[in-house]
């Protein structure tokens, strides 16, 4: 079958942590699923922060070969909106900073020094031991509650809504798995889905989450790799030229 029977008559909702995430992830899954119920996916790290970027910042941005953070961030935005658009998918941008220009909130550090330095003026100032340490900051914590509340108040308990694993350890794929586990808590029908490409790369099956299982569907690799096309800031840097075959896991809860 192309996409499960029993996602097929309940809304969707699928938590992205940063644009073409999903899309990656499950892309094809959502172009299916979208041909006989409502789907809608709702990204959270949707824009940039502060003029100085730090190192790791700058070279995201070399790699995608933009000067400022916010053009290549409303750049995003649009293929991001389009491309679920053309898929007849709904497309919510949470306009949360990405974890790479988040900038600290408390004022212990002088501006004149943060522009010198903008390592110390950010939440995350290195990319191998920060961001993609899977350890969150204590100054997140309170993006957790924030965003759960976010996504309470505009969806339904009807709605079967899907988180990252967190493969990665990306903190804000590790936040957004966070934001699902407490829906579930919260008495919501969570289900959760492999990141790629971090899944493709994975040496040992992915074990399903406590109170879900695992679901196979098959997906079309062309159709997908078609859709990818579209997310060209996106999944061109991370993928290389040619797009490959990216397979789509899925966790749904047990009922």
């Amino acid at each position: 079958m192309a996409a499960p029977e029993s996602l097929s008559d309940r809304p969707v909702i699928v938590l992205s942590p940063h644009l073409g995430d999903a899309a990656l992830s499950c892309g094809y899954l959502l172009s299916q699923l979208a041909l006989t119920t409502p789907v809608t996916v709702m990204t959270f790290f949707t824009h940039s922060q502060g003029d100085s970027p730090t190192r790791t910042a700058r070279s995201f941005l070399d790699k995608r070969n933009a000067v400022r953070a916010p053009a290549l961030y409303a750049q995003r935005r649009t293929e991001d909106t389009l491309a679920l658009r053309s898929i007849n998918v709904t497309a919510v941008h949470f306009g949360l900073h990405d974890a790479l220009f988040r900038r600290r909130t408390d004022r212990n550090v002088p501006k004149v020094v943060r522009n010198l330095v903008p390592e110390l003026g950010v939440v995350y100032p290195t990319y191998r031991w920060h961001i993609r340490s899977g350890a969150i900051s204590p100054l997140d914590f309170p993006l957790v509650d924030e965003l759960v509340q976010r996504v309470s108040l505009s969806t339904s308990k009807d709605d079967i809504i899907l988180a990252p694993l967190g493969l990665s350890g990306n903190v804000d794929r590790v936040l957004t798995n966070q934001v699902g586990w407490a829906l579930s808590r919260a008495g919501r029908s969570v289900g959760f889905y492999a990141d790629q490409p971090d899944a493709q790369t994975w040496e040992e099956e992915i074990a399903a989450p406590e109170g879900t299982e695992r679901v196979k569907f098959d997906v079309d690799h062309t159709v997908k790799a078609q859709f990818l096309e579209r997310y060209t800031t996106h999944s061109r840097s991370e993928l290389g030229k040619r797009i490959p075959a990216l397979d789509e896991t899925i966790f749904l809860p047990v009922s």
